[in-house]
């Protein structure tokens, strides 16, 4: 088994922490550095104010022109010394020659420094490599009556300046190992929640699995949703943008709420809901849905609290519109089955009577019963030159008559149903079934009555039933959903929302009258329906 790398959060932990390291190492070098900084601009003004205390002593500038000049200023130089902190006060005459130094051997001999500033009047501060080694000192002109009588310099060792640095380290020490600590700290605690929220993938698992993730959320054919704990739509992906008319996931301005993506209120409802779905069919943007939706939660932790919501969209438009042409067919065929059923029973009469030698008699049924079946079949076509909508509303005559409903037609001759074969099925159908469904909750014998008429402003079809009304209020008639009927199936109240895409897509308009209900759909004039 091959050796597996160091997890996401342990990387994430080891640089953090390496951060921390750098951050405190570059602080100690800055602090000391400008601990150093400081040390020697500390040693400069002091160096400086001393040179200058020096040179503005009158005795000074009267004693340094003298004879005997060193022997009275090197007392005092060296007393300068303890007084003042600083490593020597050098007096010398305008030429650079020592008058006074630490060193007695070095007196009378030429200063080690620059001193020409001071031969013009002028002061300098300096690091120079004297008889003492390197120091940061000042150079100041000693005057009387503005004549250049002498120059001093006062100045304080390198190696001084390093203890002064020195004293300062262990606060540096302690302010840079502080940061490092916190440092760490943030790293162990960001240790955490990474681990908590990658696990053990490493760098390479985890972009493996965000390329399958990828790969599967654009190949698969039903559309996903993901929403967060806020509800809100963080991720969808391309067939989702199809279904709810979105643009592309990468072009929205995501996270967003439902409502604000222009997703349809049908199922902008459960997603800001985050509840359960299960199986249920939405109606969206003349799209019949098919929904399930489901909390999200870690892996093996689903006893904390959801993380999200994630649902799924499947289009079951052209499935509807099957399935109602495939009950219209059904319909046909049990119509036929009913009707050669009881020819069957009209035939063994028949022949039973001719054995019994009744002509007459079998001779009057056959007239009867071949009469009331070709009656509705010849009223039907009679009124229409539509063939499929003649062929329809037969085998749901029979159906309706079947369940103990009976259908009324008043069809105009010239009338046709400007519609495609499958919409004329799916529209017409839906709005039969539904009447025959009310007629039979009505009071005593169901009828459904149908009218088709045409004008120059187009054509009107109307179907009444004698049923108790439509259940839910007016505004909610064409939801997908709404119904009248007593079921737990959720599988009712699709019909009318069916009807109303297929007349959306045509340009049609519909009307509802309620007691008795009564559907009016107003289809325009041939060549004006988009």
């Amino acid at each position: 088994m091959a050796k597996r790398g160091w997890s996401l959060a342990s990387r994430i932990f080891g640089l953090q922490l390496l951060a921390a390291v750098v951050i405190g190492g570059a602080l100690l070098a800055a602090l000391v550095v400008d601990g150093q900084q400081r040390a020697d601009g500390d040693a400069a003004e002091l160096s400086l104010a001393v040179s200058r205390t020096v040179a503005e002593n009158p005795w000074v500038a009267e004693t340094v022109t003298g004879t005997d000049a060193s022997t009275e200023l090197e007392p005092y130089a060296l007393a300068l010394l303890d007084a003042t902190g600083v490593d020597f006060v050098t007096i010398m005459r305008p030429d650079g020659i020592r008058i006074t130094h630490p060193d007695v051997n070095e007196i009378g001999k030429p200063f080690r420094g620059t001193i020409t500033e001071a031969q013009q009047g002028r002061e300098l501060t300096e690091t120079y490599e004297g008889t003492l080694g390197f120091s940061v000192r000042a150079v100041v002109p000693i005057e009387r009556e503005g004549t250049l009588v002498g120059i001093v310099s006062a100045g304080v060792t390198t190696a001084s300046v390093g203890e002064i640095v020195l004293t300062r380290l262990p606060f540096v020490l302690g302010v840079a190992a502080l940061v490092a600590l916190v440092g760490a700290g943030v790293a162990a605690v960001a240790l955490v929640w990474v681990r908590r929220a990658t696990g053990a993938l490493s760098p390479a698992d985890a972009r493996r699995m965000l390329d399958f993730y990828e790969s599967v959320l654009h190949s698969v054919r039903e559309g996903v949703v993901l929403t967060d704990t806020r509800h809100r739509v963080i991720l969808y992906n391309d067939e989702a943008a199809d279904l709810l008319g979105l643009p592309p996931a990468d072009e929205a301005q995501l996270p967003a709420d439902p409502a604000a993506l222009g997703i349809d209120v049908a199922v902008a409802e459960p997603l800001a809901s985050g509840q359960s779905v299960v199986e249920e069919s939405l109606v969206a943007d003349g799209a019949v849905l098919l929904v399930n939706q489901e909390p999200a939660r870690r892996p093996g932790r689903s006893a904390e609290a959801p993380v999200g919501a994630v649902m799924t969209l499947r289009d079951q438009s052209t499935l509807q519109a099957l399935a109602g042409e495939l009950d219209s067919v059904r319909t046909l065929s049990g119509a036929l089955s009913s009707q050669a059923h009881e020819f069957s029973n009209t035939l063994h009469t028949i022949v039973s009577l001719l054995e019994l030698g009744r002509a007459d008699q079998a001779i009057e049924l056959v007239t009867t019963a071949t009469r009331a079946s070709q009656s509705l079949t010849d009223q039907v076509l009679a009124q229409t030159d539509d063939p499929v909508l003649g062929a329809l509303l037969v085998g749901k005559a029979a159906q309706a008559s079947e369940r103990g409903v009976g259908m009324e037609f008043e069809l105009a001759p010239q009338a046709f149903i400007p519609l495609a074969p499958a919409a004329t099925v799916s529209l017409v159908g839906n709005l039969l079934d539904n009447a025959i469904e009310a007629a039979l909750r009505g009071s005593g014998r169901g009828l459904v009555r149908v009218a088709l008429s045409s004008s120059g402003e187009g054509v009107v079809l109307s179907v009444e039933d004698s049923g108790p009304g439509f259940g839910p209020t007016p505004e909610r008639w064409f939801e997908a959903g709404a119904t009248s009927k007593q079921s737990e199936s959720g599988r009712h109240g699709l019909g009318l929302a069916v009807v109303r895409d297929v007349l959306d897509e045509t340009g049609c308009r519909i009307e509802m009258l309620d007691a008795p209900t009564r559907v009016i759909v107003r289809f325009p004039a041939t060549g004006d329906a988009s």
